[in-house]
């Protein structure tokens, strides 16, 4: 399987036959995981692990995943018990017509073999070479989306239109990098999206075109917000703070010493303190 050509074919259909978001947020979900399985003719994958990668509602599921295949987008039968269904990805640019979905299906061969997404042996070729017809080493389109993926789940149907033009903007490595800075800042799900639009927003102002000049653009970005981060922790000449006018003469400023009281005063400030003293005893009393 060619990843990116099997996209283009599927946007090809689509000007040809819409589907609906959930039915496309399905499609690329079901892509994504058989390209984990190294494009096994079939896997196998859990309902509820669809749902949450594609973003779509268990209630719409079902009917998205009944409309894929009537459209002839996948194929895919269901197994006893609570067994995950089994899926099979048909290639969209060499399709041979088949007179019964149901005939094709039983041709796949021992569904015994499982590929399911919840197991390790799938998950651990993520990372590994994919069977696909790009040159080794390079990052790929498929690369770009699984590593989303894989930070916040699959895009849903706001971020992929999003990403398809960033990606016929910049080459696949420069978004990739993007992708990868977001992912060591640790954003979040919630905030990725306008995390991306920001970094590429920037590079598009700057008309960065390549990943060399991403990564000094970054690495400049870096040093800048250390180094503002720096000079406003440590400013060695940084203003002291003082106490205001005011402040400064009740602190600093010596007090006028207190004016001595005449005898006469000081008597009638004896008698006065005397009277008080009275009165208060005999309110106690």
């Amino acid at each position: 399987m060619n990843y990116l050509i099997q996209i283009k074919a599927f946007y090809d259909r689509l000007e040809v036959e819409p589907l609906k978001s959930s039915e496309i947020a399905l499609w690329y979900a079901l892509m994504s995981i058989n390209n984990k399985t190294a494009w096994s003719k079939t896997f196998t994958v859990a309902s509820s692990v669809l749902c949450q990668k594609s973003g779509i509602k268990e209630a719409n599921f079902y009917k998205a995943r009944n409309l894929l295949q009537q459209k002839g987008y996948i194929e895919w039968k269901s197994r006893t018990g609570n067994q995950a269904a089994i899926y099979h990805l048909p290639k969209l640019y060499n399709q041979v017509p088949t007179n019964s979905v149901d005939s094709h299906i039983d041709s796949w061969g021992d569904s015994s073999i499982d590929t399911s997404i919840d197991s390790s042996r799938a998950l651990n070729k993520l990372n590994k070479t994919k069977q696909n017809d790009e040159d080794d080493g390079a990052v790929t389109r498929g690369d770009v989306i699984d590593k989303w993926t894989n930070l916040w789940s699959f895009p849903n149907a706001i971020a992929r239109p999003e990403i398809d033009e960033w990606l016929k903007e910049f080459p696949t490595e420069v978004v990739d990098f993007a992708i990868t800075i977001a992912g060591e800042h640790r954003v979040k799900a919630s905030g990725a999206l306008n995390y991306l639009r920001a970094v590429i927003e920037g590079w598009q102002k700057r008309k960065i075109t390549t990943l060399e000049q991403a990564k000094k653009a970054a690495d400049e970005h870096d040093k800048r917000m250390k180094s503002e981060y720096t000079g406003h922790s440590h400013n060695p000449n940084r203003t002291k703070e003082t106490l205001p006018g005011w402040a400064q003469r009740d602190s600093d400023q010596p007090k006028a010493p207190a004016k001595k009281l005449s005898a006469e005063q000081q008597a009638e400030l004896d008698e006065r303190i005397r009277k008080l003293s009275d009165k208060n005893k005999k309110q106690e009393a």
